[in-house]
């Protein structure tokens, strides 16, 4: 047996629990041999505060460590980054709540706990995990409380309403860190970021991967435009472009980036912002085509817009765009003949036939026409095409004749390079809704798409989208339109006749906007427009922490006098404020205690004066005897049961 002093089985719960709750995040990412180590320490060191039993010896938790380490190196194959990382300090903390013996222990690993809940925001920044993560702070907060209450086992009350309390007294000081606390354009700490697994447009193209991507409801990006938002036939949200054909699919050119925009205007520039969605990948996407580019942008000689950096994080940036363009009209014949390169070990019958046509047509515009009018007429568009094999355009274009975007993108480009005809396929995204509460264009991955440019003399790059041949609708009026609801988000309408589900899903999404715009991407630009907002126009970190400085002792100020302020209302213990309210129900009926009667001669006066309200009355004030004057008003549950039969009391 051991002296645990303060680590008893309610404290002990306690803090399984909320580290249970701080760490429940997390498993979707752990191995499933970390997520049973954790579940077994925890239940262990539970049964040890129940049984009293002996924590287990160093050699035991040595000899697991050890095992844990070589786990994670075969389960990452390192030891170091950001995943391997959250993993093991989550494994080892969970060994260290087992083999907890002194208070001190405990406090390390609360403390640690306040730790570990930040790791949550390295996988997601979102509302709901932002509250989720305030609820596992104020559970810790509660925790601590508990194991330094020393002469009782404290409630539930107890332990949340101080640390409730405590967690508002933070809320100046945290506001003064936000907006105070010096932005930094990196990581506080520098990790390998791991390529972790994010919906989103892929650098190739295989039959079959937007149909999948395109069944998704998760936010891609958010646009706000400066003037009215473009005709849905207009809103082509260029993304990676695919040159190389080769096996069943299509991937990109590597090529450096371009020094200037090629592109002539035949219209009027449309500005807009863009909030993006991390996906781990650099492409940005803008309208065709980009009139300028946006700050650490470059543009690829395919038109592409790249990030300098993965986009890891939200990013917010600010572009324009021309509609109606002239693109690379004057291309040079080296560049043109990469895109005429194709395969020719697989899909002979698509290459005879891009051939075979081009020798019917030898105009290049009737011989799109020509494509344009067989797709329209032979073709189905859906969501589920049958599967394709070693030669998936020769079964698409003369078999099954179903398919999605990109069916029709790829097998539309190998047609043309067959033909002679420089052509290459463009990912991206097609559309957009936009939300009636926020008037924001919402992109969502649903609308992810597929189509074609081909080259031609005096003309240049045109874009040519043979799913508008297929199926205008879903061009015309987006993903639902033309194949009924897609996703969670529009099948609410099968549901909600009323439009109710839809608009708080609008509400939500305004307010989810405005969360990435206002805190998750109050990066350093924000901040420093704060500043010229209220008229300081040069800010660097040396003045951020003079006023960083400053606000901490004013916020700290503000708390501390609130805090006297509601000493000095609340003189009286709680003991006397509850006896006061017990008068006061009695006054009321005209029976007014005096200030120099004490609580045993108002007793016998209200026997005599009111005998139907004796019996009660006489519980509450023997109750407030033994709680204000007793040796055991020290206990608890002395004051407790006084107060509870003062608020229960009502005069008859």
């Amino acid at each position: 047996m051991i002296n645990t002093g303060a680590l008893t089985l309610g404290n002990i719960t306690w803090l399984v629990a909320a580290m249970g709750f701080v760490i429940a995040p997390h498993v979707e990412r752990l191995p499933w041999w970390a997520s049973l180590v954790c579940l077994g320490a925890g239940a262990w060191r539970w049964w040890i505060a129940r049984t009293g039993h002996r924590t287990p010896g160093w050699i035991v938790m040595m000899a697991i460590a050890v095992a844990i380490t070589a786990g994670a190196f075969v389960e990452y194959k390192r030891l170091f980054g950001r995943e391997v990382g959250v993993m093991l300090l989550i494994v080892m903390l969970c060994l260290k709540v087992l083999e907890m013996r002194m208070k001190r222990d405990a406090m390390v690993v609360i403390f640690l706990g306040f730790f570990l809940a930040l790791t949550n925001f390295l996988y997601s920044q979102t509302i709901l995990m932002g509250a989720y993560m305030l609820g596992c702070v104020w559970l810790l907060i509660a925790t601590l409380i508990g194991f330094n209450r020393i002469n009782s086992e404290p409630t539930i009350g107890d332990r949340l309403k101080p640390a409730g309390w405590l967690l508002l007294q933070s809320i100046p000081m945290m506001l003064v860190f936000f907006f105070l606390f010096p932005r930094v354009t990196g990581p506080l700490w520098n990790t390998p970021q791991e390529s972790q697994a994010r919906t989103g447009l892929s650098d190739s193209m295989s039959p079959g991967d937007i149909s999948k991507l395109s069944q998704s409801d998760a936010v891609a990006f958010r646009v706000e435009f400066e003037g009215p938002v473009p005709n849905s036939t207009d809103l082509y949200w260029r993304g990676p472009v695919l040159g190389l054909q080769s096996g069943r699919g299509w991937r990109m050119y590597d090529a450096p980036p371009l020094d200037r925009i090629s592109a002539e205007a035949l219209s009027a520039e449309v500005k807009y912002r863009v909030t993006m969605q991390p996906h781990n990948k650099t492409w940005l996407f803008a309208l065709d085509v980009p009139s300028r580019l946006p700050a650490d942008s470059v543009l690829m000689p395919d038109f592409q817009l790249r990030a300098r950096e993965p986009v890891n994080a939200l990013k917010a940036y600010s572009i324009g765009s021309y509609l109606n363009y002239r693109l690379d009209a004057e291309g040079s014949p080296a560049e043109r003949q990469k895109y005429l390169n194709y395969s020719s070990r697989i899909n002979p019958r698509t290459i005879a036939f891009g051939k075979e046509m081009r020798q019917k047509y030898p105009d290049t515009k009737m011989l799109i026409e020509e494509m344009m009018r067989m797709y329209n007429q032979e073709f189905t568009y859906t969501l589920e095409p049958p599967l394709l094999g070693a030669n998936p355009m020769d079964e698409f274009l003369f078999d099954t004749k179903m398919g999605f975007c990109e069916h029709y993108a790829g097998s539309f480009a190998l047609l043309m390079r067959a033909a002679g005809v420089p052509a290459r396929v463009v990912t991206g995204y097609q559309g957009g809704e936009v939300n009636p509460v926020s008037r924001l264009l919402v992109v969502r991955q649903s609308e992810a798409h597929a189509w074609t440019e081909v080259w031609l003399p005096d003309t240049g790059w045109l874009r040519v989208d043979p799913t508008f041949a297929v199926s205008p609708l879903r061009i015309n009026r987006g993903m639902s339109a033309a194949l009924g609801p897609v996703g969670v988000f529009d099948n609410m309408a099968e549901a909600d006749k009323l439009g109710i589900l839809r608009s708080l899903a609008y509400t939500w999404d305004a307010v989810n906007s405005e969360w990435n715009r206002w805190v998750v991407g109050f990066n350093q630009d924000r901040q420093r427009n704060l500043f010229q907002g209220i008229g300081i126009p040069d800010v660097d970190w040396r003045m951020l922490a003079i006023w960083l400085i400053g606000g901490i002792f004013v916020a700290g100020g503000v708390v501390g006098v609130f805090l006297l302020a509601l000493a000095y209302r609340s003189r009286k213990s709680p003991i006397d404020a509850a006896f006061e309210r017990f008068c006061a129900q009695i006054a009321r009926h005209g029976l007014i205690r005096a200030q120099t009667e004490g609580p045993v001669d108002f007793l016998k006066r209200i026997e005599r004066e009111r005998p139907q309200d004796y019996a009660n009355a006489k519980q509450v004030i023997d109750a407030y005897v033994a709680a204000r004057y007793a040796p055991s008003a020290i206990d608890v549950s002395f004051r407790r049961r006084f107060i509870r039969l003062a608020r229960r009391f009502r005069a008859l």
